[in-house]
């Protein structure tokens, strides 16, 4: 009874119990995500209230919602022989072997421990692993984002649950998780201003997605969509 109120019920977002991914990959050096569900299209909420009633009899809502936004504040690094480090290089960069879920940092692995192992355009080359590494500007990170697959663009949040019962990923305490579907790079924030009392140096990529899935359930409202066409067939 009393490890009943030892669980914890408060969430927590930072110290890796919340952790985002791009195309697979947790999303490094990541300093703040600002998260805006999707909205109802139209006005959302409409009554409907006839002349000869003091108050609404019903009120109508949308069974739709438009696009839902991501926006990621990343630390910019420093780069190497002479290239510059952008925060859009390592969006989808593999940060080794061993992630899962459970274990959202992957393994304890020589170049886990290194900040600087491929986190620039001019080391790493693999576009399937990392598609926008040496994209010059937002014009390069457009081109490139038309030619990459789905998949590799899509946003994961998960989260991993305190619990005494044991670390997350075990039996008794498994990572839930959020998909975002559909997600394209609509702006980014490459900015900045320098002075003497600078420290970190924040760059802002905003994400657009189309639709949410819960531990890969989807809405209600694709069954609604698909079965009249299903029975017309």
């Amino acid at each position: 009874m009393a490890s009943e109120f030892l669980k914890s019920r408060g969430r927590v977002g930072g110290s890796g119990f919340t952790v985002f991914t791009f195309g697979g990959q947790p999303i490094a050096f990541c300093q703040q995500v600002s998260y805006t569900s999707p909205q109802p299209v139209g006005g959302g909420a409409s009554p409907i209230q006839p002349m000869d009633e003091p108050y609404p009899v019903e009120i109508m809502t949308p069974a739709a919602a438009g696009m839902g936004q991501v926006v990621l504040n990343l630390f910019e690094l420093f780069g190497s022989n002479g290239i510059a480090s952008k925060v859009w290089d390592r969006l989808g960069l593999s940060l080794g072997a061993g992630f899962s879920a459970s274990n959202p940092f992957g393994a304890n692995t020589p170049e886990n421990q290194s900040t600087n192992f491929t986190l620039t355009g001019e080391t790493v080359k693999n576009e399937q692993s990392a598609p926008f590494a040496g994209a010059v500007d937002i014009v390069d990170v457009f081109v490139r984002q038309a030619q990459t697959e789905a998949h590799k663009l899509q946003i994961v949040k998960i989260v991993r649950p305190l619990n005494p019962n044991g670390p997350p990923g075990n039996a008794e305490v498994q990572p839930y998780t959020e998909e975002y579907h559909g997600c394209a790079i609509t702006n980014i924030q490459d900015g900045e201003q320098i002075s003497v009392g600078t420290m970190e140096i924040l760059k802002q990529i905003t994400v657009n997605f189309c639709y949410v899935t819960r531990n890969g359930q989807t809405s209600l409202a694709f069954k609604l969509r698909n079965d009249p066409l299903a029975a017309a067939g």
